[in-house]
């Protein structure tokens, strides 16, 4: 079941997520490749209900594989880049900024979910998340 997330939620996790992930993205190089579909639209534009969806309804992990299934259901299946077999070959030469950035985006989408419900952030999780990756 997908979430129903407000308007003013939607603007901050795309204000959270552009803030923190596209400047490292055009930082390396990625912010004339990462666009979805023929008109190389940002991610974040294209996929962000789902995307936050995906994150958000998969059990917290210490392990970014435990979110890939989700997200590959929700997000690429929809994406334009992806063919019906599942085959995606912006994701497979790296210049899908979603999966290229992957641990940050849901260490960002979990953060601002802590932050609009005034959770606590989860920083040893978060911690440890990005020590299994390295």
């Amino acid at each position: 079941m997908a979430m129903q997330l407000t308007p003013v939620e939607l603007v901050e996790y795309r204000r959270d997520l552009k803030d923190r992930i596209c400047s490292i993205c055009r930082k390396f190089g990625y912010d004339d490749v990462c666009g979805v579909g023929a008109e190389g639209e940002c991610p974040f534009d294209v996929h962000l209900a789902r995307l936050v969806d995906a994150v958000l309804s998969t059990p917290r992990s210490n392990l970014v594989a435990d979110y890939v299934p989700k997200i590959r259901e929700l997000v690429c299946a929809s994406c334009p880049n992806q063919n019906e077999q599942g085959v995606c070959k912006s994701r497979d030469r790296a210049y899908c900024g979603l999966d290229s950035f992957l641990v940050l985006v849901v260490q960002t989408i979990e953060d601002t979910y802590d932050r609009l419900h005034a959770r606590p952030a989860a920083s040893s999780q978060r911690e440890t998340l990005r020590q299994n990756v390295a």
